[in-house]
């Protein structure tokens, strides 16, 4: 259909790279191949690019079309299929022959047709080395395996290979290949690049090619533990987050989760919310709801707690003796909650329906959806049940539910965990079928507010962000905090430490070096409390001077402590940078008195010590 004019895309070409594509991939492949769709009939050019060296690609675009996930004029495109054809333009000879691996020989690999794809070579000490193949048998790139998640893996040396045997050149990692890859296919157009796995954005961020633009999709969630702001992500998360200036946006699919990211980066401008749509379904059939029936549509991994799940409906079943739960999907966990189903002497009342190709159908006849995951990033399995009117009862959980589901509307949240809040909700709907039929109409049309329209819109407006912003980037490449002052006043005004008058000096200088127009840095100062997270923004007075900033506040101590904060918590003091697409940022610490002659230094048990300098 012909794009409308309010959600008319940017000009270029719309690249998703990820590391994989296959049909029986679930929500964040889903989510990417479904917003291709939708950009596609908006007349976006769009392509799916996948770097693994898999050999049944044909076999897999026939199947991502046949199941209306991919459509024609999308590409499904493969790094190794693309070389495979070409000779390498652009590249010299070298005058070296490519070494002969013909005694380390493993396996040989041919696609469908019997063409041949790839040579296998097995070393000493796991090591494993590929040839893969031009469709005539000769080599054109060799590189060893590698662990895509884990960069200690990734290799030193790609060798690219001549139609003649002969090298004519080598990338230093897979990083350097799939930047060359981008370039060939953009030429000198613009390219809005989307990145929808943390483990892919090192790979190609950052470059520096200004027609490049990056685009990564936060699809789940980022902290464990505790899954507040401040706590621990992980090593790729933290790559991610940490170099996210070096994006030119990055999209989670839920306020929340931005302002948890903006809380431990900085609000920075590439920062952006894009909410997952939904396939609505067309008018629910003519088909009644079974007043017994539960489902779970999920792939069976730890994050979604199905062991949960089947306790949960133990309680049900105690209170509604015929009712049943169908659990749609597979995954490593499928024979742990098999054995729990039998253990709990379930085997009547819950079925492990497998992976079903119409487990969406039965969203139609069942009288609720239960959701047990330990997190989500903005979950689609939810959204569908709620387009069929199936009414959710979910934990609230870190990210997507409380954004989707407004409790005892449309569905329920029961506090993360609380199996006998989820069961006697449960209960309540199957007790209910007038309940479960408000709730269904309800249901159907929250799920219009996730429809392509808005989700079009919220593209537009991120895209057009991007691209007005891209002239004005930023980077950072020094910052020096100078602090001049830094202590409690005496005059206390009142009784007690937080006396009316009683107040935290700081007194400052912020030194920039950098490439951008410091007009457009934000300078905050705020209290971090280490044991409830709570963040206190403080007054800061702060003014330009040449490539920095003088900054001066006294504020009362009171603040820092507001009545929220635990009786004994400790805070620290941040003072953040906040640059565009850039951010810096430093605790606070002691007073710097070298410059006046004086250096205050402190010793092993604390006694103030002073030296001329």
């Amino acid at each position: 259909m012909p794009p409308s004019p309010s959600t008319t895309l940017p000009s270029g070409r719309y690249l998703s790279m990820t590391i994989d594509v296959h049909p029986s991939y679930g929500g964040q492949t889903r989510a990417m191949l479904m917003r291709n769709r939708i950009l596609a009939a908006e007349g976006a050019s769009c392509d799916v690019l996948t770097v693994a060296g898999h050999h049944d690609m044909d076999w897999r675009r026939d199947t991502l079309r046949e199941q209306g996930l991919l459509t024609p004029e999308i590409g499904l495109l493969n790094i190794f299929e693309h070389y495979r054809d070409t000779d390498w333009p652009g590249d010299e000879p070298t005058q070296v022959a490519l070494q002969d691996f013909d005694a380390h020989l493993s396996a040989e690999t041919a696609l469908a047709d019997g063409t041949p794809w790839r040579r296998t070579y097995k070393f000493g000490g796991n090591q494993t080395v590929y040839d893969y193949l031009r469709p005539d048998g000769t080599p054109f790139v060799r590189l060893p395996s590698f662990v895509f998640k884990d960069p200690t893996t990734w290799p030193t040396t790609i060798t690219k290979v001549g139609r003649d045997g002969q090298v004519v050149g080598t990338y230093r990692s897979p990083s350097a290949w799939y930047r060359r890859w981008l370039r060939d296919l953009a030429g000198d157009e613009r390219a809005f690049v989307f990145l929808d796995s943390r483990f892919m954005v090192p790979l190609v961020a950052p470059t520096r090619s200004r027609n490049l633009l990056l685009i990564y999709v936060l699809h789940n969630i980022h902290v464990y533990g505790e899954r507040r702001w401040d706590s621990d992500m992980g090593q790729a998360y933290t790559r991610v987050v940490e170099g996210l200036g070096d994006l030119d946006a990055m999209v989670t699919l839920t306020e929340r989760q931005a302002d948890d990211i903006a809380q431990r980066h900085g609000r920075t401008d590439n920062l952006f919310t894009v909410p997952n749509p939904v396939d609505f379904p067309a008018e629910a059939p003519d088909l009644d709801r079974d007043p017994r029936l539960v489902a779970v549509v999920a792939r069976i991994e730890a994050q979604k707690r199905l062991g949960d799940a089947v306790k949960v409906f133990q309680r049900v079943v105690a209170e509604v003796p015929d009712a049943r739960l169908e659990i749609y999907g597979r995954g490593s966990r499928s024979d742990a909650v098999s054995k729990v189903i039998g253990r709990l002497g379930l085997g009547d009342s819950v079925t492990m329906m497998g992976h079903h190709p119409k487990a969406r159908e039965a969203l139609w006849t069942s009288s609720a959806f239960m959701m047990t995951s330990a997190y989500e990033g903005y979950p689609l399995s939810t959204l569908e049940s709620m387009s069929h009117g199936c009414p959710v009862v979910s934990y609230d959980i870190k990210y997507g539910p409380r954004e989707q589901i407004t409790d005892g509307q449309d569905g329920f949240l029961v506090p993360a965990g609380d199996m006998d809040a989820m069961a006697e909700r449960i209960v309540r709907l199957l007790r209910d079928p007038a309940l479960v039929g408000r709730m269904s109409v309800a249901a159907r049309e929250k799920a219009t507010q996730h429809g392509y329209d808005r989700f079009r819109a919220d593209w537009r407006r991120v895209l057009d962000g991007v691209v007005a912003q891209q002239p004005h980037r930023t980077r950072v490449e020094k910052v020096t905090l100078r602090v001049d002052r830094l202590g409690i006043g005496r005059r206390s005004g009142g009784p007690g430490i937080f006396g009316a008058r009683r107040r935290l000096h700081l007194a400052g200088r912020l030194e920039v070096e950098g490439h951008g127009e410091l007009d457009d840095a934000v300078v905050e100062l705020a209290a971090v409390h280490e044991d409830s997270g709570l963040v206190v923004e403080l007054p800061l007075d702060v003014r330009r001077r040449g490539r920095g900033f003088t900054l001066r506040t006294a504020v009362r101590l009171q603040q820092l402590f507001p009545a929220e904060a635990s009786a004994r918590d400790r805070c620290r003091l941040r003072l953040r940078l906040t640059w565009r697409n850039t951010a810096w940022e430093t605790w606070v610490d002691r007073a710097d008195r070298s410059h006046a002659g004086l250096e205050v230094g402190y010793g092993a048990t604390d006694e103030l010590t002073l030296t001329r300098r």
